[in-house]
């Protein structure tokens, strides 16, 4: 939940505070626990497993945390069935 608040939530918020985006691309939030949660697997997609998220690194999320969102992902889905 912290990388995403600190690396995701700049743009996909309610009112984002990066220069040039006006609303959350896609319409994708990310700035609570339960948004978070719902958006698990596109989280794990974009931002864990391949470096499409964010867009050329702008927030400059760090391997290890790209490796805690696989984990953490993969610990989700693991309980859930």
């Amino acid at each position: 939940q912290d990388i995403i608040l600190g690396r995701c939530s700049m743009c996909h918020t309610t009112e984002p505070a990066y220069d040039g985006i006006h609303w959350a691309p896609k319409g994708i939030v990310l700035d609570t626990p339960a948004a978070i949660a719902r958006e698990a697997r596109r989280i794990y997609v974009q931002a864990g497993l391949t470096s499409a998220m964010p867009p050329a690194n702008v927030s400059f999320i760090e391997p290890g945390e790209r490796a805690a969102i696989i984990a953490w992902y993969r610990g989700v889905t693991a309980t859930d069935g």
